[in-house]
Parts: structure tokens; C-alpha cells; sequence
């Protein structure tokens, strides 16, 4: 299970919970640099930090699992699961959460365009600042299908991010490394792609475009009335249940072949 930008393992904790229920074994570590208990000095790494990077730490968590395994990732974390399964990571399936687009994709919407132009506009494609989570923003157009109490208990745990792996994925077209390009003809894994309606960040149609690359291997759905952290809110139970019954009905994995689930574990970037 991969965090998005500004997020942590913590992010999972409802999922987590959901699929250990089931039987699932799970994994939803902190991306480089994003646990809270760290001193503030490695907000001055985690300025320069890249995808590149990101992707490295989670090739290595994937190679110590034995077994089968699903990909899950949620926004940026969406990408990074696209980024390992394209690198030879042959996972069982692979879950997007609202995922964040890999190199190629055209923004859909005008906030996403303008996110695009503000972060380019900054100079983070340098990779000398952090970014601070906007609480506003994140209140605004991640959460706001949320209600108080969580909706404030996300935001105060939110953390800084990488400037420079934000402008990598949204800024794709001056990034020289194309860091987060993805090879899709290389992904051979079952994939399940949910939006959210109300999405502005990685708009539903953004999602439509990269369930396309994927051609027959690929599902969307969409979840009305949500917008970005599908990972919280009245509707996360549904939407962890759409995941659910959709990989059980893989013939890879589903209870026919494995009726506790015990080999499978979600990995996440």
C-alpha cells in the first residue's frame, strides 16, 4: 500500500485494517523522508528527493516479499505502482487510487493545468525546496467530502513533500530524466483504476486516460461524490469493497485458489 505526496503509511490505516480482516497480510511504509519522528535536517534531503528514489527503497521492499503480491497506491503513490510494475515487478494485480499520471498524459482539468504552471513557475524542478502541505488546498479539494473530526485529524497529520518528485510528475514535458514515464506495454498485471467524482486533482478523466494505456487489462470505476483522499470519508468502506470483490474475482488470487489469502500481501511504493 503506497501514501501519496505530503501523506505516510498512516495514510492506509482504515484499509489496512479492512483487508488484514480478510486475511490479507499488508505493508504501508513511510516513502524516504516522510516519517513525523524525523528531525527536521532531512527536510532539506527530502527537497532534492525524486521518484527515481522513491521507486529505488520501494524495489527493495519488494524484493524481500516471497509470494505473490498486490500493488495498491493511492495518488502519487498511484504512479510509483505503475513506475514498479513496468520495471519488471510482476505483481498478482494492481490497485490505483486516484493515481497521479505518468509522463504522457495531458492535464484534464484547468486546476490541474495551473497546479502544473505554479509548481513550474517555482523553480522546485531544481530540487532545492520542500514543500509545505497547504492545509486550505488539501481541506478544499482532497478532503472535502471528509466531515470534522477526520477532515482536521488528516490535515494535522499531513507532512512536508518533495518538491522536486512534485515537479517530476507534474511537470513532465521540461523534466529531461522523464522520471516519471511508464512503459505501459510492460505492464502485465490485472489493473483496477477508482476515481473520484468531485476529484480536482487527478481528475476522473485524467484516471480515464491512464486506465486506456492499459488497454483489456484495466478497470475503472468511479465513486460519486468524492473527491481525492479515497482513502477516508463515508464512502471508504465501498470503496475498499469494490477492491475487495475485485480481486477476489481474479482467478490469480481470488479464494478459489487461495481461500485465506495468506501468500498475498499489498506492497505498496
Amino acid at each position: 500500500m503506497v501514501h501519496g505526496a505530503f501523506g505516510g503509511g498512516w495514510a492506509f490505516e482504515r484499509f489496512q485494517d479492512f483487508f488484514e480482516a480478510r486475511g490479507y497480510r499488508c505493508i504501508a511504509p513511510d516513502l524516504r523522508h516522510h516519517s513525523r519522528a524525523l528531525p527536521g535536517a532531512h527536510l532539506t534531503k527530502l527537497a532534492g528527493t525524486s521518484l527515481l528514489d522513491y521507486m529505488r527503497d520501494l524495489e527493495s521492499l519488494v524484493a524481500t516479499i516471497e509470494g505473490e503480491f498486490v500493488l495498491m497506491g493511492h495518488s502519487m503513490g498511484g504512479l510509483l505502482c505503475q513506475m514498479l510494475a513496468a520495471r519488471g515487478h510482476t505483481a498478482a494485480a494492481m490497485v490505483l487510487l486516484a493515481p497521479s499520471p505518468p509522463a504522457g498524459i495531458i492535464p484534464a482539468s484547468s486546476m490541474e493545468m495551473l497546479t502544473a504552471f505554479g509548481i513550474f513557475a517555482s523553480g522546485m524542478g531544481f530540487g532545492q525546496s520542500s514543500l509545505a502541505p497547504d492545509r486550505h488546498t488539501a481541506a478544499a479539494h482532497a478532503l472535502s467530502h471528509v466531515p470534522d473530526p477526520h477532515k482536521k485529524a488528516i490535515l494535522d497529520r499531513l507532512s512536508p513533500e518533495s518538491g522536486y518528485a512534485l515537479f517530476e510528475i507534474m511537470c513532465w514535458m521540461m523534466d529531461i530524466r522523464q522520471a516519471s514515464r511508464v512503459d505501459s506495454g510492460k505492464v502485465t498485471c490485472p489493473v483496477l483504476a477508482i476515481a473520484g467524482g468531485h476529484d480536482s486533482i487527478n481528475t476522473p478523466d485524467t484516471v480515464r486516460q491512464i486506465v486506456r494505456r492499459y488497454g483489456d487489462l484495466a478497470e475503472f470505476h468511479c465513486v460519486d461524490k468524492v473527491s481525492h483522499w479515497l482513502l477516508d470519508g463515508p464512502q471508504w468502506p465501498e470503496i475498499a469493497q469494490h477492491c475487495a470483490a475485485w480481486l477476489e474475482r481474479l482467478p490469480a488470487i481470488g479464494p478459489a485458489r487461495t481461500p485465506d489469502h495468506d501468500d498475498i500481501c499489498f506492497s505498496r511504493s
